[in-house]
């Protein structure tokens, strides 16, 4: 073995067949986890950029070995000649760890949901197999990825069914297994004597053992309220023989959602019962890897000397640079043989909290059990155009609800922030046909703003200064069309802001999207931040054409508190700059075009546009 150098660990690409002697590894595995190997080798010159993403097969003994794909390389320097290589090994189903997602799956199994994640990543078919001869998946009616990656998905959708996943090694390839018993593991035992006194040499044997009752911490509560995947509640109280589905006439054949409640049940039971009880240890065995049976022999305590399955693997090899003999040892956990394996709770279901946005799809109708058909987050960009889901629908307002229509946006609730439970919230605020819409009067410190659909009125003392006749509201028909110059203000690139003396001609400036302003920021800005840009005229103004006043509107109507003006050394806010050197008839200019430009702004927008108007001491300018 290792430790008497009988052989030495190689890490060979397979593609390239090059050969690379292991100075030191360190690595972990484990059922339902992605194995990971960082290894430190030397050898012939290595290009890391073309080693990323590229299998690899480490070989710890002529049987054991660790196939994957190398997914992070680094060169590292110990002297003049001596340059060493450190590598990251892990499956290729790692790809699946990026980015975070939302989308919907309908009528579709977990079996076929795995599949299907498996091969949107381009995974070859041969790489991974579904041993899952005897379980029951129906289709769920509804299944809801909210900011998760599809590898926090597939974790959840395992752990949620009690499916287990561990990886077959082969000299070309790895194999990703997804079982429901102890049937997929190798059968073969691996016998490994006890000998706690023995140093390193051959054969390996276990050098500590430790036998541990009660599970452990770091799992979620298994008393946690879930569902089912069809809404109702599921708790630990509902096991295989106290399932909350109705059981059926004696003689009579379960349904299918039946045999589910009933596994569902019976795997919890399972889930809780096999961590109950298991070992721990170290050895100097490299054959050992996860869902292999050991047996251990020739321990004191009798009960110990039986079939163990390990579930889980902390390996570890050193070649001394003094020629002494090369060091493996391993820490190992393992739980009865009899003892089905289950995976315990660690990837939480996301909780959608508040209200999200969806769209009505046509024809806007009823179905029999009074849902309608809305597609959620119409504007994600993860959203899938006419992807529908048929919603209950629950009056929150006072009075007769009135369907929305098609096309309209909609509010979207979560029962429970279940993202499997989506709710529509229904109100009496719809507009019905022939219906006038609703007007909407914002007020403070004296000033009023009143929006309705064709204009936007603003009166109070904050227009007491402005001259005679311009006290009148203002009043924009959307039937007009829009003035050649949306506003005529003008905007100064100062040299000593707030100071006016000084104007900055022929100086490159920037307006920005910042929700933390200052010119330290500007480090964490991004392409899409940058909103305009240009260059100061001869008299230090920014010279905005008609198209960047009305975006320049736009924007500040959406986020007045956020748009930064960056130029030469500083970063002015720009809602400052228009309370410090605009009066409100200028104010009242801005909001006008922006009103133009967006006119389906919402209310809660419309109400920031009010804010920024006031001035910060509640008295008009």
């Amino acid at each position: 073995m290792l430790n008497d150098m009988e052989s030495r660990p190689t890490l060979t690409f397979t593609t390239t067949a090059q050969r690379f002697m292991v100075r030191r590894f360190s690595g972990r595995e484990a059922l339902n986890q992605l194995y990971q190997f960082e290894i430190d080798v030397a050898g012939p010159a290595l290009e890391l950029q073309q080693s990323l993403h590229q299998p690899a097969l480490l070989a710890l003994t002529a049987q054991a070995m660790i196939h994957g794909t190398i997914h992070s390389a680094s060169r590292y320097y110990e002297g003049p000649q001596h340059v060493g290589y450190r590598l990251m090994l892990g499956p290729h189903l790692r790809v699946l760890d990026q980015p975070r997602r939302r989308r919907i799956w309908q009528q579709s199994s977990v079996p076929q949901i795995l599949r299907c994640l498996l091969q949107e990543h381009q995974l070859p078919e041969d790489s991974y197999r579904f041993d899952l001869p005897h379980g029951v998946y129906p289709p769920r009616e509804l299944c809801i990825q909210y900011a998760e990656s599809d590898l926090q998905l597939l974790h959840r959708l395992c752990e949620e069914e009690g499916i287990h996943f561990h990886f077959e090694h082969h000299p070309k390839q790895h194999v990703l297994v997804f079982a429901e018993d102890s049937g997929s593991f190798i059968r073969q035992p691996l016998e490994t004597r006890f000998d706690p006194g023995a140093v390193h040499g051959h054969p390996p044997v276990i050098q500590q053992l430790t036998q541990s009752l009660g599970r452990p911490h770091d799992v979620l509560h298994p008393t946690l309220r879930r569902t089912d995947f069809h809404g109702a509640p599921f708790t630990l109280d509902e096991a295989a023989n106290q399932s909350h589905c109705a059981a059926p006439p004696s003689g009579a054949r379960l349904s299918p959602a039946q045999a589910h409640q009933n596994q569902l049940g019976r795997r919890e039971l399972e889930r809780l019962r096999c961590l109950d009880q298991h070992i721990d240890g170290r050895s100097t065995d490299a054959a050992m890897s996860t869902g292999r049976i050991l047996q251990v022999s020739g321990h004191p305590r009798a009960s110990l000397n039986d079939q163990w399955l390990l579930y889980e693997l902390q390996h570890h090899f050193q070649m001394p640079e003094d020629g002494h003999t090369a060091a493996y040892h391993n820490r190992f956990k393992a739980i009865p043989w009899s003892t089905e394996f289950r995976p315990p709770f660690k990837a939480a279901k996301p909780c959608i909290n508040g209200l999200q946005i969806g769209r009505v799809i046509e024809p806007a109708r009823l179905d029999d059990n009074n849902r309608l058909q809305v597609q959620l987050w119409p504007t994600h960009p993860d959203g899938h155009a006419g992807q529908g889901v048929w919603l209950p629908v629950i009056h929150s307002g006072s009075g007769q609800a009135n369907l929305p229509k098609a096309g309209s946006d909609v509010h979207v609730s979560f029962l429970e922030g279940d993202p499997d439970r989506p709710v529509l919230c229904a109100t009496d605020t719809y507009a019905c046909a022939g219906e006038e819409p609703q007007s909407i009067s914002l007020a403070a410190n004296g000033n009023v703003l009143h929006i309705n659909p064709n204009s936007i009125t603003l009166s109070g003392p904050m227009l007491d200064g402005l001259s005679a006749g311009a006290s009148e509201p203002a009043v924009t028909d959307e039937a007009n069309p829009a003035p050649e110059q949306p506003w005529r203000s003008e905007i100064y690139l100062f040299e000593r802001p707030p100071a006016t003396s000084d104007r900055l001609a022929d100086t490159p400036w920037y307006i920005v999207r910042m929700p933390d302003s200052g010119i330290t920021r500007a480090g964490s800005l991004e392409q899409k931040d940058v909103l305009i840009h240009g260059t100061s005229s001869e008299h230090g103004e920014l010279a905005l054409s008609v198209q960047q006043k009305t975006r320049l509107a736009s924007e500040f109507a959406r986020t007045p508190e956020q748009l930064c003006l960056m130029y030469s050394g500083h970063c002015v806010l720009l809602a400052e700059y228009v309370r410090q050197h605009w009066d409100s008839r200028q104010r009242l200019a801005l909001i006008e075009c922006a009103r133009s430009a967006e006119r389906h702004q919402r209310c809660a927008e419309n109400h920031l546009l009010f804010e920024w108007l006031l001035p910060p001491s509640g008295k008009a300018t």
